[in-house]
């Protein structure tokens, strides 16, 4: 799109000194010898021909495809909505009337069930959350606490610790009313790390190891979410692991099962007997330590 653009304003650059020019006879005169210069009309066919191919190439793209990977957050931003909303369906937050969802930023919605951990051990008696705001700044509100001032300092340092320095945060107090701010503003995180909560997830439902899962995704789709499945092929995927680990008897066979299909051959080939089957499983699973140093860990 970028170079259709630029593009369609060269042309119009283009086309306005023609006419401006040949409207003098100068202007005609170096016009005249300047088409009689054959490594001119070559430049001439060869940036007709590019701007040909540019539109043809953008014509031909299916309208879907550019949608996804103009804006590939959005399932992110979908499985940030559907999160919060369990969260208040389980009664562990609740929706101030205000708050829409109608675009929530993941690595701040990613870091609530986080927050309520914090909140949740520095409060004795608790009180429900309530989700003020959550779209490029996150608003948590504590109710009905008349002195929140030593709190607030120890809520702000643990959240601040736990998120890092791409996080300002501080604490808002007016009255009974005590409102934790978000702000995140670091670059976009990439899929592979906006994965790593929804393959937690899954993990914790099936039972597997989350790091071994995610290095499986890693090496099999490289994190590239097909824009008809989405994540849910991170859990079919995790049910499939977990399947694989109750019938094989070692951690390799098991993930030996998991190699892409495409490139699988027979499913009854001794992976031992397959130079390239071990190198990929030897490359997953030398990635499940890294996973786990990065917090991909169960508790």
């Amino acid at each position: 799109m970028a170079l259709l653009v630029i593009a369609i304003i060269w042309i119009a650059i283009s086309v306005f000194l023609v006419l401006f020019l040949g409207r003098t006879p100068k202007g005609r005169a170096w016009a005249g010898l300047v088409w009689h210069s054959r490594k001119v009309r070559w430049a001439l066919l060869a940036f007709v021909a590019c701007f040909t191919l540019i539109v043809a190439g953008y014509t031909l793209i299916p309208r879907d495809s550019l949608e996804w990977t103009q804006d590939s957050r959005q399932v992110f931003r979908d499985y940030s909505r559907s999160m919060v909303e369990n969260l208040a369906a389980e009664k562990f937050i609740v929706m101030d009337s205000a708050c829409g969802l109608s675009d929530p930023t993941p690595e701040l919605a990613y870091s609530l069930p986080g927050l309520l951990e914090i909140y949740n051990s520095e409060v004795q008696r608790h009180t429900t959350p309530r989700l003020e705001r959550l779209d490029d700044t996150l608003w948590l509100s504590f109710d009905g606490y008349k002195q929140f001032k030593n709190r607030s300092i120890r809520i702000v340092k643990k959240v601040q610790q736990r998120l890092g320095p791409r996080y300002l945060v501080k604490m808002d107090s007016r009255g009974m009313n005590h409102r934790l701010e978000l702000v995140y503003r670091g670059a976009p995180w990439s899929t592979e790390q906006l994965c790593g909560l929804p393959v937690m997830e899954a993990s914790i439902k099936e039972n597997v190891d989350p790091a071994l899962l995610m290095a499986i995704i890693r090496h099999t789709s490289n994190f590239n979410l097909d824009f008809g499945e989405g994540l849910s092929q991170i859990y079919s995927g995790a049910a499939l692991l977990a399947a694989t680990l109750a019938q094989e008897k070692t951690v390799e066979d098991a993930v030996a099962q998991m190699y892409p299909a495409k490139e699988r051959g027979s499913l009854h080939e001794e992976w031992r007997n397959n130079p390239l089957k071990q190198a990929w499983i030897e490359e997953v699973l030398k990635d499940v330590p890294y996973y786990r140093e990065n917090g991909l860990v169960k508790e």
